[in-house]
């Protein structure tokens, strides 16, 4: 497949949305992590900076291969009917789950967020606020 460079990936408004999104959340986490934990007396800035390190490598390397992955089957070109089917029906599955996985990212950083918020005191709405249907 070659080495695609990361100017490319920066200019696509999916992988772009993505990243940002969950890098604001990366940090706004690191931030109120940070905090919770000054406010319980067991902050260590070293364990700090080696969790948000490792949180961000990780959830990126994973939307990149994801990201690679969907532009693989976005452009195979196959002579018939039945492959180009199936090849477009995998395309649109994977393409489907990294939207899901992003978002599933994304929802652990901000569910995250309102925990730190939870452990410095700050007052959250219950469980059942958000549902419209109880």
């Amino acid at each position: 497949m070659g080495i695609l460079p990361a100017s490319y990936f920066l200019w696509t408004d999916q992988f772009t949305g993505a990243c940002i999104i969950l890098f604001l959340l990366i940090v706004l986490d690191t931030i109120t992590g940070m905090r919770a934990a000054k406010k319980l007396k067991v902050f260590s800035s070293t364990i700090a900076v080696q969790r948000t390190t490792e949180k961000a490598k990780n959830y990126l390397t994973i939307l990149i291969v994801g990201y690679l992955v969907n532009i693989f089957f976005v452009n195979v070109s196959i002579d018939g009917y039945v492959a180009e089917f199936m090849i477009a029906s995998i395309g649109g599955f994977l393409r489907c789950a990294f939207i899901i996985f992003a978002g599933f990212l994304i929802g652990v950083e901000g569910y995250s967020v309102l925990e730190n918020l939870a452990k410095m005191g700050q007052k959250i709405p219950p469980s059942n606020f958000f549902l419209f249907f109880n």
